[in-house]
């Protein structure tokens, strides 16, 4: 409801209305992205294997 009468009240001015939707667009990609980088750490840290990274293997 708050980005709604935000967007109301910037409907005076097309610009503020344009600024006003880029930003409500602008918030809901970054929740996105939030949600899709939080997945993949949670991923990784399920992914647990306790023989990767003990070793280096290296030809000369």
């Amino acid at each position: 409801m708050d980005s709604v009468s935000s967007l109301l009240s910037a409907a005076g001015g097309s610009v503020g209305l344009q600024q006003a939707v880029n930003v409500s667009l602008l918030k809901k990609t970054m929740d996105g992205q939030e949600s899709q980088v939080n997945a993949l750490l949670q991923g990784f840290a399920e992914a647990s294997h306790p023989y990767l990274g003990k070793s280096l293997d290296i030809k000369i």
